[in-house]
């Protein structure tokens, strides 16, 4: 077979190829995946080399497409937050943010606010920032804006929310505004009786430094970060 019988079966094979994975990246990728996926290096390496997948046949029926390291979980994140402001539940004149883990690792703690004035808080901070900063909190916003007042039983903070949620919860808790529950303990705690720490807090990752709100016996309540240093070692 000569070498041009063989460069016309590459380039044939390259156009089919690149058919195929294309219209798999059109017809069965959403937004989300074409957005957080590795979909166009894995679109060119795969055309390039198109003859070694001839070794795995199933991948030219049925490409994959690996998230990229970054954005692992972000495609199905994303989807999931779209869905939650296209439909969102009804919001009460009480919420409660209870989340399972915060930026030091578990968290077994409960906060609940006043809807009003986290709304109130929430829409002069945001007014201060420019549009493309403002993230999911306009769904937040919206959300807050649709309670009803004349229900006082405390609703969850829709658990896709509850990694943005967390800054809201820290500026409450700077205001000394809510209630707090600790888990260890099973008691509220009064505002005044909260402690503050700053600290490492023994994190592995070196160079982290903590806001650590604690409950009278020393459980932790909530944890934000407070700065990030590096230090460079001769």
């Amino acid at each position: 077979m000569s070498a041009w019988t063989l460069l016309y079966i590459y380039v044939a094979g390259t156009a089919l190829v690149a058919l195929r994975i294309g219209w798999h990246i059109r017809q069965r990728l959403d937004k989300y995946d074409r957005i957080f996926s590795d979909v166009w290096s894995t679109f060119w390496f795969e055309v390039i080399l198109w003859p070694l997948l001839l070794l795995k046949p199933d991948s030219l029926i049925n490409p994959k497409f690996s998230e990229s390291f970054w954005h692992e979980g972000r495609a199905e994140a994303e989807r999931e937050l779209d869905r939650l402001e296209a439909n969102l539940p009804q919001c009460t004149a009480f919420i409660r943010y209870a989340p399972k883990r915060d930026e030091s690792g578990e968290c077994d703690s409960q906060f609940v606010f006043d809807a009003a004035e986290v709304l109130a808080i929430m829409e002069k901070r945001l007014a201060e920032l420019p549009a493309d900063e403002l993230g999911r909190y306009p769904g937040i916003l919206d959300w807050l804006r649709r309670r009803d007042i004349a229900r006082l039983d405390p609703v969850d903070v829709p658990a896709p929310w509850n990694g943005g949620f967390l800054n809201i919860a820290v500026g409450m808790m700077n205001r000394g505004l809510g209630q707090v529950r600790c888990g260890p303990c099973g008691e509220i705690i009064p505002q005044d009786r909260l402690t503050l720490d700053s600290g490492p807090m023994n994190m592995v990752t070196s160079g982290w430094s903590f806001h650590v709100w604690r409950c009278p016996q020393g459980h932790k309540l909530l944890t934000k970060d407070a700065m990030h240093f590096f230090i460079r070692s001769n």
